[in-house]
């Protein structure tokens, strides 16, 4: 659990001209379980939290996406950071689960130490090590490489750790050259492989070829999902965390070391590789409804690759919130 002793002033002082102290204050469940992504744009909601904005909030990360669907499944977990495939996975089989907000774009990135490698077609003939396969990470990489014109079962050696941690340690170890890794997970292999006199790069971002095909703001990867249930109770608080995200977002931006000093605690990534990883993370905070076009895009994508990665259709439009 993270300290909620710190002043709710911040948080509250920005709300109060829009929906009033009060009713921001009222707003907030108290005794929330929240699940985070162990993903440098988890920082968003941690900052909340740390600020008092969700009193006696139970902070917990999850390591694995089924660990996750699971607690949301079991009503244990009623807001939480998590790839936007999962909620409109959950809402589509019927479980009341909406979209707050989207809080980070695409920070999967092709790390290697093979200096030949600059561009996807680079990775052709190349052994490439992914984690959670049949999952978000490798769907994107998946969809990256048809629009490359790749057929990465073909065209490359493909093969998957189970975990991000996993696939870093053996990238930065040279058990393998190339891997596709996330933040903050990739600055941990950079860092970890200068450690050991080895050389690493980010040679590909994903981010940057989705954009270059699909135009846009690129990849909406990381979201805010949250139970409906809790709508019922508090039907400002999207509002109000919507309102809170964002001073949070400025506060990290501004205040790198602390933020770093907060990954450290409540998200277990040590505040050297925070830092490192921040300018690669692509912070946004955006609401699930603004970031609806975007959301439709990824999801037709992912739809075509694995219609079971979204129970075969789009989410309905009360899935997204916000204004």
């Amino acid at each position: 659990m993270i300290n909620n002793t710190l002043s709710r002033r911040a948080v509250l002082a920005g709300l109060a001209a829009t929906f009033g102290a009060s009713a921001a204050a009222a707003s907030m469940p108290s005794g929330l379980d929240v699940q985070l992504a162990p993903t440098t744009a988890s920082i968003l909601l941690a900052r909340l939290i740390q600020d008092g904005a969700l009193p006696g909030a139970n902070l917990e990360l999850w390591r694995d996406p089924d660990q996750l669907r699971a607690a949301i499944i079991a009503h244990r977990c009623k807001l939480f950071t998590a790839p936007t495939n999962l909620p409109a996975n959950l809402a589509n089989r019927g479980l009341p689960v909406k979209l707050l907000a989207v809080i980070g774009m695409g920070h999967l990135m092709i790390v290697t130490a093979d200096p030949s490698i600059h561009n996807f077609s680079d990775l052709v003939g190349k052994q490439v090590l992914e984690f959670f396969p049949h999952d978000m990470p490798d769907l994107v990489f998946r969809a990256c490489a048809a629009m490359e014109g790749i057929n990465p079962d073909k065209d490359m050696r493909l093969y998957a750790a189970g975990m991000p941690m996993e696939a870093a340690k053996m990238v930065a170890s040279g058990q393998v050259d190339t891997a596709l890794l996330s933040e903050p997970w990739a600055s941990a292999a950079i860092l970890a492989a200068a450690k050991r006199g080895r050389k690493l790069y980010r040679a590909v971002n994903l981010q940057d070829v989705w954009i270059q095909h699909m135009g846009g703001d690129g990849i909406p990867m990381l979201g805010v999902g949250i139970d409906a249930g809790l709508l019922e109770a508090a039907p400002d608080l999207p509002a109000t965390l919507l309102a809170g995200l964002h001073q949070a977002k400025d506060w990290v931006l501004a205040n790198p070391d602390s933020a770093a000093a907060l990954a450290g605690q409540a998200l277990k990534i040590s505040p050297p590789v925070f830092t490192e990883a921040l300018g690669h993370s692509q912070l946004v905070v955006k609401s699930a409804r603004q970031a609806r076009p975007g959301l439709e895009a990824f999801y037709q994508t992912l739809l075509k690759l694995s219609p079971g990665v979204l129970d075969g259709r789009l989410p309905d439009d009360d899935f997204y919130l916000g204004a």
